[in-house]
């Protein structure tokens, strides 16, 4: 049948743009509509958590993000005047340990110049209306800036347009919501505060939370609870003031409002993110409170995990498309779950609530552990898909030998694929740029094999399965073997073998999104070439290297 465009994106924040590039990048142009003007430039969501920041890394713009935002480092805990804890999140394992400060129109604005450089043209002010699917794609009926309509034929359609989305309704995705019952007011200010500019600080008082951290500019983002959970419409210079002279002893005359907010902390959850050939990401799949910053994070990611399924799908590949759903909307419920608590939490009022909370953060703040698994879930390092159906393995371990000493578990299949250092005959290169860009990865881990020829023939017999699917790419953990150095590196301090729990000869592969698609620890090749011909359509084929 007949289409316009082979995917049609409504919305064009940042979880639409994520996806628009990945399409793009994999040869799929998709057409993008977004109601809004082009020239929005509110800061809105400011947090980019280290797990966005290493996917901006593989699409080439962590370096632009920071050089625009401002890293924080951690977070200060007070009563009154009382420094409860300080919980660093520098510890999270990511070669980004931050938490990025950068005003959400200066993301989208890095992702939009991405996606024009991949030749993604983004029709602002250009909404739809309505739409109409069947087993082969969608109709859609597009509002233009003239207010003239016009019919378009996808095969595709992404649904990126909020928590009031157009193409959730249009599609009879039901919505689930709640109400927390709580209100917030958000804004930026300047103020003379003589505070660290590399942390939050975020201040407990009975009457509610405030939150107070550093802008890029010299500004500070102030967040407050209201009470009553009824916000002020608009909030003004005056309501920050109060909130400020009430919970904190900073002083209490901000000044140069710069841009404002007020909402009420309302929780959705889409009930499926795919209806046949209409799919769901970022707020118009999820939404939940503030606390915590996960939503646009949450929403980049949906679109970094749907990007490469939708490409396969619509170039004549697989249909994984259910697999998007199966493994995303889980992480969406675990977010609502987490930052429902945290808000009840952090905005309870009740005696026995501030007691609790207080011993409670002054205890976690000396956990080392505690620490660590906190910088690892603000940085959305704690998301793993190892249910899914589109992930396995099989690893037996094995001894403990003196070149792996303390090495761990490795991340098991449906986690995500950990940097390390390696060497080539060029230079040290990071694991992570090895890994980069738009197709699979497949890891072979030599352990303590070092003879050359048996090097080589592993290499050969892995190209051969993989058959053009993956990049093959062998890890020595002595130097480099003699012979064509090409995919071949040199794990000299042993840390890639370390962090990927090798004792033996072993592999993994690694999904376009980071994740491990499959590891085995005996070089058993048949699993990988049967789930890389699975996504060509093709049936599946064995092969062992022994």
């Amino acid at each position: 049948m007949r289409t316009d465009t082979d995917v049609l994106i409504a919305g064009a924040g940042p979880t639409g743009l994520v996806l628009a590039i990945e399409l793009a990048r994999r040869g799929v142009l998709p057409r993008v509509v977004d109601a809004g003007p082009s020239d929005l430039r509110e800061s809105r969501a400011v947090a980019v958590a280290a797990r966005s920041l290493e996917l901006l890394d593989d699409l080439g713009l962590a370096e632009a993000a920071i050089g625009h935002g401002l890293p924080l480092h951690a977070l200060n805990f007070y009563q009154g005047t009382a420094l409860l804890a300080v919980l660093d999140v520098t510890v999270v394992d990511s070669p980004f340990p931050m938490d990025l400060c950068v005003p959400q129109w200066r993301t989208t604005e890095l992702l939009r110049k991405r996606a024009e450089e991949l030749g993604v043209t983004i029709e602002w002010r250009t909404r739809l209306s309505g739409l109409r699917a069947d087993g082969d794609g969608v109709d859609a009926e597009i509002v233009r800036p003239d207010g003239g309509t016009e019919r378009v034929r996808a095969g595709w359609l992404a649904g990126c347009d909020g928590a009031h989305s157009t193409v959730r309704r249009a599609a009879g995705i039901r919505w689930r919501t709640a109400d927390l019952r709580r209100g917030f007011i958000l804004g930026d200010v300047a103020a003379d505060w003589d505070l660290v500019r590399d942390r939050f600080h975020v201040y407990f008082d009975r009457g509610g939370v405030l939150a107070v951290f550093p802008m890029p500019g010299g500004h500070w983002r102030v967040l407050a609870s209201t009470p009553g959970g009824r916000p002020p419409e608009r909030p003004g210079l005056a309501d920050f003031a109060q909130a400020v002279a009430e919970r904190t002893p900073l002083d209490a005359r901000p000044r140069e409002l710069r841009w404002s907010s007020a909402f009420a902390a309302r929780e959705g959850l889409a009930e499926t993110f795919r209806r046949g050939r209409v799919l769901l990401a970022g707020d118009a799949a999820h939404s939940h409170s503030p606390i915590g910053g996960q939503g646009m994070n949450t929403g980049m990611q949906d679109a970094y995990n749907l990007g490469w399924k939708l490409a396969l799908a619509a170039t004549g590949g697989a249909d994984i498309l259910d697999g998007y759903g199966a493994e995303r909307r889980p992480v969406a419920e675990a977010v609502i779950g987490t930052t429902s608590a945290a808000t009840r939490v952090a905005t309870g009022r009740a005696l026995v609530v501030r007691r609790a909370r207080r011993h409670a953060l002054r205890l976690l703040s000396r956990l080392t552990a505690v620490q660590r698994r906190f910088a690892d879930a603000l940085g959305e390092h704690l998301v793993g898909y190892r249910g899914s159906e589109l992930v396995s393995q099989d690893w037996r371990g094995g001894p403990v030998r003196a070149w792996n000493d303390g090495a761990g578990p490795g991340p098991e299949a449906g986690e995500l694929a950990r940097d390390a250092y390696l060497e080539t005959r060029s230079g040290p290169v990071a694991l992570r740029r090895v890994l980069g860009g738009t197709g699979h990865h497949l890891l072979l881990f030599a352990a303590e094999e070092a003879d050359p020829a048996a090097l080589a023939d592993w290499t050969a017999r892995a190209r051969q399965a993989v058959d053009g699917d993956a990049a093959v790419h062998l890890v020595t953990r002595g130097h480099l073997p003699p012979g064509p150095a090409e995919g071949v590196f040199a794990d000299l301090r042993g840390e890639a073998h370390r962090r990927y729990g090798v004792r033996r000869p072993s592999l993994y592969l690694v999904r376009p999104d980071k994740y491990i698609a499959h590891r085995n620890d005996s070089l058993d090749l048949a699993p990988v070439r049967g789930y890389l011909r699975g996504l060509r359509g093709a049936p599946a084929a064995g092969g062992r290297v022994a």
